[in-house]
């Protein structure tokens, strides 16, 4: 195909890389700003382990301070918690009747006279008895909740089982508040939902946080944000939010239920929150927990590290969780990052509507090339094609799809530039056409130099990667925007992009060693051997493995020698490659092109397949947006270069094991 038929096309991708450029460029700069992680403990969670120690509550919070600890967490009261802290007396309609013989007796107790499903607080303060009797007035109705006459104290007989009364939010108490701030550190609030709220309750909720004064953010509590599952009333907190100006929480992995809509809304002042569960703090290490913090800090734009205490297996637990959360800060330090309150990303550069219509233009230019390559498309074909990819993309556009549309541009890029990698250069894989050598036999006569081996496979592997790294940057162009960066959208079709162009190659290479003829018939009348059914064997399990273990999570456990593998190369090399890139893909590019080189045909298009996943998971390196982009160009650099070595020494070996297997077959034919 002459090289001039892609030169349009070839054109639209340098425009659209000029674009990539500028807005990865912007995208850069303001991540590098972006370097404040704000360290958060609970206060419930804190008053749980000075009770569990005998330690005074006071004095773990100002060593907890002095460790690095720079934002308590002050969540809603709950009957429980008051209860706990004597604020008040609290029974339940079961736990009352068990008093029964000792209360009745007494005049005071005589007018209370428990019936089911109803729960009794007694009240020590007039504030702490309006703020709940109103909380629970909102969540529950006036008609369920009773003032109970209690002289000389105030007290509330409410209708409503345990279990829903004691996951009931009550508001802040100032106490907390109060000692808190006088301790100098920054309030972290968590609001909790209820069913049936509406505006007004919203509002009342978000009047109540104001009596905290100014705050460094919410992080919502429990399985849903407030507002939910209400779109309308999602929207108005949104709105609050904007108003007062609170930076808010995306917890990684909750999945609370609304956080989408309000994060949407408010995406400029959306922060990304890191949090290891209570179960998983029992089975820990601090080596390991210590890691996770570092690495989503690094690697996923986390800016709040909401930490809980190891509250079991030591014998000085104080001292433990102290040196913990020192550790924590010092390793920030180390990796670049400072700590205080968290950074947002509420200045992001928003590209203009015209440069994603030109990383849209490089993306079908990419496809219409790949198309190309297989079908010898004619002009009067491709144009066409050209034309309605820009009249979709305008009407998506038009239609308020612009999200959607940016997803499937980049789940297209993912499929198409890979397998453009490998097909644009063929030659390198398929023909010899700088080999000197027609065939085997003059192979065994003059064999081929070793250094002019290595020269054809060094150019068609970097060839193969700057392809794929033009794909990759117009994905990453096209996903920088708050949305995509904080998580609240993501790329669309993880195991598609992993498996897809796996098979396109085989395809297309099938169709190219076969001349364009599927010959599956022909195929069919051959007796299968039993290294054909071995062979097939091998590639189930391999694609099974392969594709349980892309993405974020897999059925099949890391080992422990990778774990220690991926944690040496972490701390070394500062981005980590991932295993198969380096390990796999790669290498197996560059034995695919020397046995191309060496004409051997068997097993070289499963290798090819194999050598596929590298360009593969390097465009899937910037699928994952909320890893800043200099870190995946890093990431990316060290795949390709520690690739590079291991082939090279796998081709090393490889060349003169062939050279000497075939210098004895000609011996012996002598």
């Amino acid at each position: 195909m002459p090289k001039k038929s892609y030169s349009i096309f070839v054109f639209f991708i340098i425009a659209a890389l000029v674009v990539a450029g500028i807005i990865t460029y912007n995208r850069s700069k303001l991540e590098s700003n972006f370097k404040q992680v704000e360290l958060v403990m609970s206060l419930n969670e804190l008053r749980e382990l000075s009770y569990q120690e005998g330690y005074d509550e006071i004095e773990l919070l100002v060593k907890i301070k002095n460790s690095g600890i720079n934002s308590i967490a002050v969540h809603e009261d709950t009957l429980e918690n008051l209860a706990f802290s004597g604020k008040i007396l609290y029974f339940s309609d079961k736990e009352l009747n068990k008093l029964n013989f000792f209360l009745k007796p007494i005049d005071l107790f005589k007018k209370i006279q428990p019936s089911p499903g109803e729960a009794y607080i007694i009240f020590n303060d007039k504030n702490d008895y309006l703020r709940i009797k109103e909380n629970l007035q909102r969540q529950l109705g006036e008609d369920l909740v009773r003032d109970l006459g209690f002289f000389p104290y105030k007290g509330l007989k409410v209708k409503g089982s345990e279990e829903k009364l004691a996951d009931l939010g009550l508001g802040f108490s100032d106490e907390d508040i109060e000692l808190v701030r006088n301790l100098g550190f920054q309030i972290i609030l968590r609001l909790k939902n209820f069913s049936q709220i509406n505006k007004e309750d919203i509002e009342f909720k978000f009047k109540e946080s104001d009596k905290t004064g100014k705050v460094s953010g919410m992080v919502f509590e429990g399985e849903s944000v407030l507002g939910y599952p209400s779109k309308e009333n999602l929207i108005y907190t949104a709105e609050l939010l904007k108003i007062k100006e609170y930076p808010f929480g995306i917890i990684e992995f909750a999945g609370q239920k609304g956080i989408e809509a309000v994060a949407y809304q408010a995406s400029e002042l959306a922060v990304r929150v890191h949090s290891i569960t209570k179960e998983e703090m029992e089975i820990i290490s601090k080596q390991i927990a210590t890691e996770r913090w570092i690495r989503a800090a690094k690697e996923r734009k986390v800016r709040i590290f909401y930490i809980k205490p190891f509250m079991k297996s030591s014998s000085n637990l104080i001292e433990e969780n102290l040196s913990y959360t020192r550790t924590i800060k010092e390793e920030l330090e180390a990796n670049g990052f400072k700590t205080g309150r968290a950074s947002i990303l509420s200045a992001s550069y928003q590209e203009p509507k015209i440069f994603i219509l030109l990383l849209i233009l490089g993306v079908i230019s990419g496809g219409l090339i790949l198309l190309k390559n297989v079908f010898s498309l004619k002009k009067y074909q491709e144009y066409p094609l050209l034309f309605l990819g820009i009249l979709f993309s305008l009407l998506l556009l038009f239609l308020n799809q612009e999200i959607f549309l940016i997803k499937l541009m980049a789940l297209l890029s993912a499929l198409i530039f890979p397998t453009l990698a490998i097909i644009n250069n063929e030659r390198y894989f398929l023909g010899n056409n700088n080999s000197i050598f027609k065939d085997t036999q003059d192979i065994l006569k003059n064999y081929p130099s070793f250094v002019l081996m290595i020269k054809q496979i060094l150019t068609g592997y970097f060839r193969i990667i700057l392809i794929t790294l033009s794909g990759a940057l117009l994905i990453a162009a096209l996903l920088s925007n708050n949305e995509f960066m904080l998580g609240i959208e993501q790329f669309s079709g993880i195991k598609i992009s992993y498996l897809v162009p796996l098979l396109l190659v085989l395809a297309i290479m099938w169709l190219k060693v076969n001349k364009g003829k599927l010959m599956i018939l022909e195929n069919i009348k051959k007796p299968i051997l039993i290294e054909h059914v071995i062979l097939m064997m091998f590639f189930a399990v391999f694609l099974v493995i392969y594709i349980s273990r892309s993405g974020n999570f897999s059925f099949l456990p890391v080992l422990s020698i990778e774990e220690k593998i991926r944690i040496f190369l972490e701390k070394t090399l500062i981005a980590r490659p991932r295993n198969k890139e380096f390990l796999i893909g790669y290498p197996a590019l560059l034995l695919a092109m020397s046995m191309n080189y060496l004409k051997i045909k068997e097993f070289k298009i499963p290798i090819i397949i194999i050598g596929t996943i590298g360009p593969v998971t390097l465009i899937n390196t910037f699928c994952h947006i909320h890893t800043p982009f200099l870190f995946s160009m890093l990431r990316t650099f060290n795949g390709v270069w520690l690739g590079l070595a291991l082939g090279l020494i796998a081709v090393t070996i490889f060349y003169y094991l062939v050279k000497i297997f075939r210098e004895k077959i000609n011996y012996e034919k002598v």
